[in-house]
C-alpha cells in the first residue's frame, strides 16, 4: 500500500514578530507526484483553489513564444466533463466562482475563489480543467485573436517597446525565453497539436502544484485530492528532455535607443543577475533583494544623491526573482534638460554603495522589516496568499520561501559587495534609453549617450532600434 508523504511545514517566517507570522503551509505529495499545499484560514467562509505549472516563456523557443499565454486562455474552456463553453460557464456560475489566470516567465497559474460549501465542487472543476482540456478549434481561433489583441494593446504603449528592446539585448541569444506576452505571428499560427504538446510536456502532476487556501481542513483535502487526481498520469520530467537554456553573458556594454512619443527621458541599466537555483549565486539573491529595498528608502544616500539632488526624477535598483537568470536593473527618469546630470549621477553612485558607512546597520534592519511587511501584506487575503505561494514554488522552491526572511535579515555588507562585484560593477551592461524624436534632434542621440556611459562610439555594437507605435 502506498503511503503518501505528508509534512507540516510551519513557515513561521517572522518569528521575531508574532503578529506577522505566516499561516503554516501544510504540504503533501500525491502518488502521481502532484504537490499539494494548504494554508488554513478560518476567518471567512471563502476558499481559493489554485494550480500552477512550471511553464511560461522560459520554456519557449521562437516557434512556441506566446503559446504558454494562449494555453492560459484555453484553460477556461470546454473539457471532457463540460464539453461546451456554455456548459463550462454555466457550471462556474452555479459555483459562484471568480477566476483568472496569469502567464509569466517561469509560472502559469489558474485560480478559482468561491465559498467553503463549494470546496469539493471547486476541486472537481479544477481537476477537469487541468486534466482533460478539449482545445476546441473554434474556441482556439477565438482566443488566438484575444491574445493577439492583448499583444497589440501592449505594443501601443511606449513602456512595452522600451522593456522589450532592452530584454532583447540583455538576453540576446534566447530573447523569447524572457517574453511571456509572446509573438503575435506565433500565436496566430497556433494549432491544437501545439497545445497538446505543451500539455504533454508541462501539464503533468509532477510539474504542478495545487494550492488551497482559506476555510479548509488540510487532512481532508489531502485525502480527497489523492482520490480526485488518481487518474492524472505522471509524466517525464519536462526539464530533462527539454532543459532550460543557458543564457550566455552580455558580450560587451552597449546603448539601445528607443524612440517613442514621451515627455521625459527614461533610462535603464540592465545586467544578467543571479538565479535561485543551487550553485549559481543563490546566496547572493537575498543580498540583491535587501539592497534594492534599502536603496528605495526615500531617506537613503542613494535617493538623496540621485533624486533629492534634482538630477533625476526617479531612481531604483531591483533584481527579479527567477530560477533561470534574473535580471538586475537600475531604472531612472529625468527631465530632458537634466539627462546628462542624471546619467552621470547614476554611474558615479553605483560604486559608492560599497563604501564603508554607505549603508548603516539601521538601513539594513529597516529594509529587512520592510520586506517582512510586504510579505505579510501578500497574506492579507487567502486568495492573494495562494498566488504568492505558487510564485515562490515555481521561481525558487518552497524551501527557499520558508527560509527567505531569515536569509534576508542575515545579509551582510560583505555579501552586498559580493553581489555588486559579481553582477554589476565592471560587468557588461545594456544601457536602454527611451527618448522622443525631438530629444534626439536636440542632440540626445546614441553617440551622446555612449559618451555619457563611457563607451567609445567606434567600439560599441550597433544597437539603435526605433520601435514605431503600433509596429508588429
Amino acid at each position: 500500500m502506498y503511503v503518501c508523504r505528508t509534512a507540516l511545514a510551519a513557515t513561521l517566517l517572522f518569528a521575531a514578530s508574532p503578529a506577522l507570522a505566516a499561516p503554516p503551509i501544510q504540504e503533501h505529495t500525491c502518488p502521481d507526484g502532484l504537490t499539494v499545499l494548504v494554508a488554513e484560514d478560518h476567518a471567512l467562509p471563502l476558499i481559493t483553489v489554485e494550480i500552477a505549472a512550471r511553464n511560461g516563456s522560459m520554456t519557449e523557443s521562437p516557434e512556441y513564444n506566446g503559446l504558454s499565454h494562449l494555453y492560459e486562455h484555453m484553460f477556461f474552456k470546454a473539457n471532457k466533463a463540460l464539453p461546451s463553453q456554455e456548459a463550462y460557464l454555466a457550471r462556474a456560475r452555479e459555483l459562484g466562482m471568480s477566476w483568472n489566470g496569469t502567464t509569466g516567465t517561469e509560472r502559469v497559474n489558474y485560480f478559482f475563489t468561491t465559498t467553503t460549501d463549494h470546496l469539493d465542487d471547486a476541486l472537481v472543476f479544477m481537476r477537469d480543467a487541468i486534466v482533460s482540456p478539449l482545445f476546441d478549434e473554434k474556441e482556439l481561433a477565438r482566443e488566438r485573436e484575444v491574445v493577439v489583441g492583448e499583444i497589440d494593446r501592449n505594443m501601443s504603449t511606449p513602456g512595452y517597446h522600451f522593456g522589450h528592446e532592452v530584454t532583447e539585448h540583455v538576453f540576446w541569444k534566447y530573447p523569447s525565453r524572457k517574453n511571456p506576452l509572446g509573438d503575435a505571428g506565433t500565436v496566430r499560427a497556433a494549432t491544437p497539436a501545439k497545445m497538446r504538446t505543451i500539455q504533454e510536456r508541462y501539464y503533468v502532476p509532477n510539474n504542478s502544484a495545487l494550492v488551497i487556501t482559506g476555510d479548509v481542513n488540510a487532512a481532508a483535502i489531502f485525502a480527497r485530492v489523492d482520490a480526485l487526481y488518481a487518474g492524472w498520469a505522471r509524466g517525464a520530467d519536462p526539464f530533462v528532455k527539454n532543459p532550460l537554456v543557458k543564457h550566455p553573458p552580455i558580450k560587451k556594454s552597449e546603448v539601445v535607443v528607443v524612440e517613442q512619443p514621451v515627455q521625459t527621458f527614461s533610462g535603464e541599466l540592465e545586467w544578467q543577475g543571479p538565479s535561485t537555483t543551487v550553485g549559481s549565486g543563490v546566496e547572493l539573491t537575498y543580498a540583491a533583494d535587501l539592497l534594492g529595498t534599502a536603496l528605495s528608502e526615500p531617506s537613503s544616500r542613494f535617493q538623496k544623491a540621485l533624486v533629492d539632488s534634482g538630477a533625476c526624477v526617479h531612481a531604483h535598483l531591483a533584481w527579479s526573482t527567477q530560477r533561470n537568470v534574473g535580471p538586475v536593473s537600475v531604472s531612472f527618469e529625468a527631465a530632458p534638460t537634466k539627462v546628462d546630470a542624471c546619467v552621470a549621477a547614476v554611474f558615479a553612485e553605483l560604486p559608492r554603495i560599497k563604501e564603508a558607512g554607505y549603508l548603516s546597520d539601521e538601513d539594513l534592519a529597516n529594509a529587512g522589516h520592510t520586506i517582512a511587511i510586504d510579505l505579510a501584506r501578500e497574506r492579507e487575503r487567502p486568495s492573494s496568499y495562494a498566488h504568492s505561494i505558487t510564485y515562490w514554488w515555481t521561481s525558487a522552491g518552497l524551501d527557499y520561501y520558508r527560509g527567505y526572511l531569515d536569509h534576508v535579515k542575515g545579509v551582510t555588507r560583505a555579501e552586498i559587495a559580493r553581489f555588486l562585484d559579481g553582477y554589476v560593477l565592471g560587468k557588461p551592461f545594456v544601457f536602454g534609453a527611451m527618448v522622443s524624436p525631438e530629444m534626439v534632434a536636440k542632440g540626445l542621440d546614441r553617440a551622446h549617450l555612449e559618451s555619457l556611459a563611457g563607451l567609445p562610439h567606434a567600439l560599441a555594437k550597433p544597437a539603435v532600434k526605433i520601435a514605431k507605435k503600433g509596429a508588429k
